[in-house]
């Protein structure tokens, strides 16, 4: 078996996360509340001559339905590994590599999106901050910007974290990955919290195994987030410029609910 030690890189280059990150944004979408819809509907309706900028795009998906509309369209993203998948999946749109706290594109948008609680993978309060800041200033006098984040319950926020381990459906191995006919195990590991910076670790297993489910390849790594309350998510776009704040705890506008989904929406002052 081929091994590796615990990264704590999410999405390496060439990693089994990374190439299957995909098909479990998939699975995310049928277990959950599809986003795409709500952002593909406030591209049509709010981006008219300045598009869109997608923040934390990864590979590319919501980037890639919005185009499919005719709305102009960009992806920022962090992870040259993610970037690459999108680049090779949708060749035709713009991609830039950077960092959502301290990027700047040299334009404004109509609309700027921070899907999949891509905000969460920010795990330092200021640069939370800092990538709301960032937004502002790439959006036009009257545009608008919208993001969805976990919610968190309290009870699974505490000290002790979890140490239960939760294994998904076994997948397809992604096309290219891996030996022929192998498959792809992915096991949620250990949780560890810290309340005091709100940040809480996943330790997540990728398993290429084979027809007789001995392990072939395994990769080991840490997911850092940072969970936010609804009070200070909306103090935080208060101090970075945004007026006509709404807050929804799903994507069909409903009033916000405790340990739900959180979902905002506010614009830059004309």
């Amino acid at each position: 078996m081929k091994d590796s030690s615990i990264s704590d890189e999410f999405y390496p280059e060439g990693g089994l996360n990374t190439a299957s990150y995909d098909l479990r944004a998939d699975l995310d979408r049928k277990i959950f509340e599809d986003p795409i819809p709500f952002y593909t509907r406030l591209a049509t309706n709010l981006a008219h001559e300045n598009g869109v900028l997608e923040l934390g795009c990864g590979t590319g998906r919501i980037s890639a339905a919005i185009a499919k509309l005719g709305v102009a369209v960009e992806g920022l993203d962090l992870s040259p590994a993610m970037l690459g998948q999108a680049r090779a999946n949708y060749p035709d749109l713009t991609w830039h590599l950077g960092n959502m706290c301290d990027f700047d594109l040299g334009r404004q948008f109509d609309l700027v999106i921070i899907p999949f609680r891509g905000l969460q993978e920010v795990i330092d309060a200021k640069d939370q901050r800092r990538a709301l800041e960032r937004a502002f200033a790439h959006l036009k006098p009257g545009g608008a910007i919208a993001l969805d984040l976990m919610d968190p319950d309290l009870r699974y926020c505490l000290p002790e974290g979890d140490p239960e381990h939760v294994e998904l459906p076994i997948f397809p191995m992604p096309e290219g990955v891996g030996q022929p006919g192998s498959r792809l195990r992915i096991t949620a590991m250990e949780r560890t919290n810290d309340p005091l910076t709100q940040k809480f670790s996943e330790h997540w297993r990728f398993e290429e195994i084979n027809d007789q489910g001995d392990v072939i390849t395994r990769e080991d790594c840490w997911h850092h987030l940072r969970w936010v309350h609804r009070s200070e998510m909306r103090l935080m776009l208060e101090l970075s410029g945004f007026v006509s704040i709404s807050e929804f705890s799903d994507f069909q506008g409903n009033p916000p609910k405790y340990a739900s989904n959180q979902v905002w929406m506010a614009k830059r002052p004309d």
